[in-house]
């Protein structure tokens, strides 16, 4: 599960993540702190990339869980948010 908390007047920007088991035990969580990014896209992009990274180093897990609506939106038809392409 994976989240970031954004406000356009706050100097930094915070997410982070919690790796549940297949039994609903929690087995890591992390959390980071960011210059502020210019949207709460940007940030949830970021948020997931971070914890996408940081779960290679410890688990094969394929799946995420977010509430961003706008960047599941955006995986699953990138071709529609071209600014976002690199």
């Amino acid at each position: 599960m994976i989240d970031g908390s954004w406000t356009s007047t706050a100097q930094f920007s915070g997410c982070g993540w919690v790796w549940v088991d297949s039994v609903g035990k929690v087995q890591l969580t992390g959390t980071r702190n960011y210059i502020r990014r210019e949207s709460t896209l940007h940030l949830e992009v970021e948020a997931l990339r971070w914890a996408m990274e940081s779960m290679l180093q410890h688990s094969t897990c394929q799946t995420f869980r977010m509430d961003c609506k706008d960047l599941i939106a955006m995986i699953k038809e990138p071709h529609t948010w071209p600014s976002f392409a690199t």
